[in-house]
């Protein structure tokens, strides 16, 4: 994150010493944590619904709070369009990670065929604190990679070496359930329950089988959080080590606390859907947790030098190879990311989505450009991209409920992610206008050769945008879980979240105007 506009982040720091240190953390910390919260809350609650798997669901969260980190940062002066899709495309990772059986555990409830057996509540709480850790973790650290100062080569071949391990840990069953054998025959009953009663010696049953996996996955999730940590402590890496706590250990807690909500089902199971609950709260807690790490990483922007600070210009030459190189890695390290987010429930879909975030991220080095035009039509990319995967997710989930609702089809038709051609028809023409509306903006970027973005001060556009992505939001919300009565809660939390940056909209337009209004109001 760099400072992009000197007048907004002189503006701003002014701000800070005009207002009292109360107001100063209403609008910096309190009102971010109740609109990332309130977004988080239905986004993560959209992640769980039939239409979304469990990869491509967490990237809507992600780039969520991502876009309203740009934001905000933006409103304030400060440069962070490259963090958006990083930190969508990092929290997805933990998608891929189970847990649904520590809901019977924390009841004292464990399967065994079609028997039950008693099992200590703490035992469910301590594997939903691991989870959290586990699904939140890797996005933390690679937002931390992010946002911290240039590294060397060296460094991004260790993170690309770690990035390869969690991806293999994650998404290779083979390597999982290996890894899994080898640690039953060392487990005196930690990692596994009852495992010191020989109850996974035989043909394991459906739940034993998924213990089995599922615990192994999360256990090494957790280790390869553990070791990022340690390698972002040996390299110095003070971002990564906090972003990787907070949003990681935070998680961790936040995931298991929500999960108190699903033990309505003992007393009154029909009353409201607990799971939901579970995932409107779980995305609450979440979104709380990266308001706070954007706090601390806006007061690490300002504790910064100078130099580190100033978004590059004419003046900051960086060579057209090191440029060219970045880009490259950029280009297939975003590829292969995007690539694990659709391949195992619309492959062809997502190896499209792939490809089109490489060719186009590849074109910024197209044309006689200075190293610095070559970064800001990145950057630019970066941002783009990132709205257009929102937008399309958001759609390519949503379409399965409107087609029931359309009675174009029944719930049946589309379960297990299927795709009948009513579906099709539905859906293409808005892909079809989305994917124009994104191409159409990447051609306007590389048409603009001497332009560096963020040019244009005006603020109207960018806060108009956001509170459109805001209440698309909450319309795929509201799609997503019609005709429950739960969807009340998403209304409240769409409520919250114009409340919260209305707000926060009125202070910036104040701080664009006169700087000095923001003390007398």
């Amino acid at each position: 994150m760099q400072i992009s506009d000197k007048n907004k982040y002189n503006r701003y720091l002014e701000s800070l010493r005009l207002l009292s240190s109360k107001h100063s953390i209403i609008m910096d910390l309190v009102l971010p944590m109740i609109l990332f919260g309130s977004m988080g809350a239905i986004s993560w609650a959209i992640r769980g619904t039939a239409g979304w798997g469990g990869v491509d669901g967490t990237v809507l969260p992600g780039l969520m709070w991502g876009l309203l980190w740009y934001y905000l940062s933006y409103r304030k002066g400060i440069d962070a369009r490259g963090i958006v899709l990083w930190l969508g495309l990092g929290l997805a990772l933990g998608g891929e990670l189970g847990y649904g059986q520590y809901v019977s555990w924390i009841q004292g409830i464990f399967y065994l065929g079609d028997k039950t057996i008693a099992i200590a509540p703490q035992l469910g709480y301590f594997w939903l604190f691991l989870c959290g850790i586990g699904w939140a973790g890797p996005g933390g650290i690679i937002l931390g990679w992010a946002l911290g100062k240039t590294v060397s080569k060296f460094s991004w071949i260790i993170r690309s070496f770690m990035i390869i391990i969690l991806l293999m840990v994650l998404f290779v069953s083979p390597i999982i359930d290996w890894l899994g054998g080898y640690l039953l025959q060392i487990d005196p009953g930690l990692l596994f329950p009852f495992s010191d009663l020989g109850l996974y010696t035989n043909d394991l049953d459906k739940h034993l089988s998924r213990t089995l996996y599922t615990n192994t996955q999360n256990f090494a999730t957790v280790i390869w959080w553990i070791g990022a940590l340690f390698v972002a402590a040996w390299q110095k890496d003070r971002t990564t080590l906090i972003t990787g706590m907070i949003i990681g250990g935070g998680f961790g807690l936040g995931f298991m606390q929500s999960t108190i909500w699903t033990l309505g089902y003992s007393f009154a199971p029909n009353y409201i859907d607990w799971w939901k609950m579970w995932e409107l709260n779980a995305g609450f807690n979440l979104g709380v947790l990266y308001a706070i790490t954007l706090y601390w990483t806006t007061k690490q922007v300002i504790k910064a030098d100078e130099s580190l600070r100033i978004i590059p210009d004419k003046n900051m030459i960086r060579s057209q190879l090191l440029e060219w190189q970045d880009t490259l890695f950029l280009a297939f390290g975003g590829f292969i990311l995007l690539f694990f987010v659709g391949f195992e429930y619309f492959f062809w879909t997502g190896l499209a989505l792939s490809l089109l975030y490489f060719i186009t991220m590849c074109f910024t080095t197209v044309g006689k450009l200075e190293s610095y035009q070559i970064s800001e039509r990145r950057k630019d990319v970066l941002l783009i991209y990132s709205v257009f995967l929102l937008v399309f997710l958001m759609f390519h989930g949503g379409s399965e409920r409107l087609g029931i609702i359309l009675n174009l089809y029944s719930g049946e038709a589309v379960s297990q992610y299927a795709w009948p051609l009513e579906r099709i028809i539905l859906f293409a023409p808005v892909a079809l206008f989305i994917t124009s509306v994104a191409i159409l903006k990447f051609w306007y970027i590389f048409r603009l050769n001497n332009q560096q973005g963020q040019k244009n001060n005006s603020s109207s556009k960018p806060s108009l945008r956001i509170i459109d992505i805001i209440t698309l939001m909450g319309f795929i919300g509201a799609l997503s879980i019609w005709p429950e009565k739960i969807g009340v809660l998403y209304a409240l939390f769409i409520v919250l979240a114009i409340w919260a940056i209305n707000r926060l909209n009125d202070y910036y337009r104040r701080l664009d105007e006169n700087g000095d209004e923001i003390k007398i109001k």
